[in-house]
């Protein structure tokens, strides 16, 4: 049979016509970039002429992702199949299993039966796949039919070609009645590898333009009205082409009949140049119409860089009446279905209404996890939650993502609750550099931009106001940090809330904390024993060492050492110092926080022998480590006469000179009764109990 491809005796605004009345998407999403890889590979492998080479593969068919879709991908391609591998030689193929299809499936079945016989036929049939290809984007149509040509081709020549080294294969090929001397299908297979790589090329082509921002942008429709037209055109182009070489399948089983006699040997030489001939037309033409709109899709391309790159620059200066419009500009320049949470793909109009947080990070490290403890399992959590969404935007250390940068990528994506960008190694240049440019975002860090309900960015890096409040940070503006620091101050509160699991506990039973760290572990000893004495007392006091060591003392004890905790708890205090210097900026006045704050991360270990805050939820005060033991040496020198002090309120009495002179209190028995603990008037300290009779 003569194919005759070239349509430009044809009028192709009458096939364009045609193409757009069968094609109505209804939303679903195919990776065709992926598929295409893996219909690239298969086609690669069985038409390739040196068949000792291996197959190398990075991905996987069953990796190929289809959103919004109510069929499979292999069952798509099984009903493509339908329609294009019209002959006889797969009538067994195509009954397989019908019953379990549509009816109307088997009735496309018996009518594809026949071969094509002539131009018009095949025509025909181009358009009936156009039909049922009618939901799928214009890319998608034609992977789609090009998934069918490997799978096809991938079935037929794979016995063939593995039949040098594998028995099983000879002897399938032979019972399929298929020659497995290739040298009888090189010329033929030759030319088909080159139309197979320039129908590839053509549709590399249409998904790069499938994938281009149109609707985030204004072009000149002139130039998109040109390129849309090529890109209906080389869809149909691609699609007919494959009918074509699904149409030369006969010729195989003709290779191996023809060494029967010296007539059909001279007819299959006949055949077989014309066969090569047809197939090396096509190529000529995909290659032509490949270069042409190349240059058009490259051009548009450009057009769109520009116009993005203008709208960045004027993204903190426009007005928005929502965030759909940056969110779209940031996320949808590849595809509708640019984020996902856990395996759910998320649509940008979802976020709609919602406070947006930019976490922009390489893979995770434990500030990230520490983030999100803060906003999603923080006991304090209200519905606030609600309102609010982070976005994980993750910048691999390189231009090029690697393997093992992906698989940590899924890995965390599909674990953790935060909403990520669904395949950020599609993330479009242009937006990287804008963040690294104009956000100033380095490597090996990460920062949080949040972007209000308004599509405004109200605070550049809310990292460390997160890492400190939580969820009280809501709506994580620059205006509302100001306002916490107005409303907190040194406190238990600001140094354990979020961090210590325990602490909610403690602040509800009114009971006293005291932090302490140190290098000195004989230091820490006498800390432990002598806080143990104290507990013994009756103080309500409850320890948390922080600290590269753990002594015995402490494993003998109910102190709770935890190197979450306390990696944690100096996290907190970087963010809080980083906070602090924002708002302080060149201002002389002192501030408490920033003081106490600087004086434990400059903490000189070698000239002090440790540390102490001790407080309850709303109040701390710092204490050098050796002023700390010695006061409580004085408290358990007190014994039980210090009953009824609390920690905080016996340290600072201790600090106290005692009185030069004795004296006395005279208290009535009955009140004396009342009053756990008597204090002197002057140095406060307590006051030994005596029982006097008058």
């Amino acid at each position: 049979m003569i194919f005759r491809s070239d349509i430009s005796a044809l009028n192709e605004d009458i096939i364009v016509e045609q193409l757009l009345r069968s094609h109505d998407p209804d939303g679903r999403w195919l990776d065709s970039e992926m598929l295409l890889q893996e219909v690239e590979t298969i086609l690669s492998f069985v038409l390739q002429n040196d068949v000792s080479r291996p197959v190398v593969t990075e991905n996987c068919i069953t990796n190929v992702q289809v959103f919004d879709s109510k069929e499979t991908l292999p069952y798509a391609i099984s009903r493509i199949s339908v329609q294009v591998n019209g002959h006889p030689f797969f009538s067994n193929q195509l009954f397989l299993e019908s019953s379990l299809e549509p009816k109307i499936l088997k009735l496309l079945r018996l009518q594809m039966l026949c071969p094509c016989m002539g131009e018009n036929e095949i025509q025909s049939r181009t358009m009936a796949l156009f039909d049922l290809l009618k939901e799928y984007r214009w890319d998608a149509k034609a992977v789609l039919v090009l998934g069918v040509l490997a799978a096809t081709f991938g079935g037929l020549l794979l016995p063939v070609h593995l039949a040098f080294c594998d028995p099983v294969a000879a002897s399938i090929a032979t019972l399929n009645q298929l020659p497995i001397e290739r040298t009888k299908l090189r010329p033929w297979l030759e030319s088909l590898r080159l139309l197979v790589k320039a129908m590839v090329d053509v549709t590399k082509c249409i998904i790069k333009f499938e994938r281009l921002p149109i609707k985030q942008v204004q072009l000149d429709n002139n130039i998109v009205g040109k390129t849309l037209s090529n890109v209906y055109l080389a869809t149909y182009r691609v699609v007919k082409s494959a009918l074509a070489c699904l149409q030369q399948i006969p010729h195989f089983k003709q290779t191996q009949q023809a060494t029967e006699t010296r007539k059909a040997a001279r007819e299959l030489s006949m055949d077989t140049r014309r066969a090569v001939g047809e197939l090396s037309s096509l190529g000529y033409q995909l290659l032509s119409l490949h270069t042409r709109l190349n240059k058009q899709v490259e051009d548009c391309s450009t057009q769109i860089e520009e116009e993005i790159n203008q709208k960045l620059r004027n993204i903190n200066t426009e007005t928005h009446q929502d965030n759909q419009d940056v969110l779209h500009l940031l996320f949808s320049l590849q595809d509708d279905l640019p984020l996902q949470q856990y395996s759910r793909q998320i649509a940008i109009t979802e976020l709609k209404e919602k406070v947006i947080l930019l976490l922009l990070s390489q893979p995770p490290v434990e500030p990230l996890f520490f983030l999100l403890q803060q906003l999603y399992d923080h006991p304090s959590n209200t519905n606030t939650e609600q309102n609010y969404e982070i976005i994980w935007i993750p910048i691999p250390s390189s231009q090029k993502w690697t393997d093992e940068e992906k698989e940590i990528f899924d890995f965390y994506s599909n674990s953790l609750p935060w909403i990520s960008v669904r395949q950020p190694w599609l993330l479009s240049s242009t937006i990287v550099n804008f963040f690294k440019r104009e956000w100033h975002y380095g490597d090996d860090e990460a920062m949080v931009v949040v972007m209000d309900t308004n599509g405004e960015f109200v605070n550049m890096n809310a990292m460390d106001m997160v890492l400190i409040w939580g969820v009280q940070a809501y709506p994580f503006s620059v205006t509302r940090e100001d306002e916490l620091w107005e409303e907190h101050g040194w406190s238990m509160q600001l140094l354990l809330d979020g961090i210590h699991p325990a602490f909610e506990t403690w602040v509800k039973q009114g009971r006293e904390i005291c932090i302490f760290g140190s290098e000195n572990l004989d230091w820490v000893d006498e800390f432990v024993s002598l806080a143990r004495k104290i507990q013994n007392l009756g103080f309500q006091l409850e320890l948390v060492y922080l600290s590269n060591e753990r002594t015995k003392a402490m494993e003998e004890s109910s102190i709770l050492f935890s190197p979450t905790v306390q990696q944690l708890f100096w996290l907190r205090l970087e963010s809080i110092e980083r906070s602090k210097v924002k708002r302080i900026g060149s201002s002389k006045r002192p501030d408490l926080v920033f003081e106490e704050v600087t004086k434990l991360l400059d903490f000189d270990y070698g000239a002090h022998k440790g540390w102490g805050i001790i407080g309850k939820g709303s109040e701390a005060v710092t204490v050098d480590g050796e002023k700390l033991t010695e006061r409580m040496r004085k408290i358990v020198q007190w014994g039980e006469y210090a009953k009824g002090l609390g920690f905080t309120e016996a340290i600072e009495i201790a600090a106290e000179k005692p009185c030069e002179l004795s004296h006395t209190v005279v208290v009535p028995f009955q009140e004396a009764l009342t009053v756990r603990v008597v204090t002197c008037e002057k140095c406060k300290r307590p006051m030994k109990k005596f029982v006097a009779y008058q």
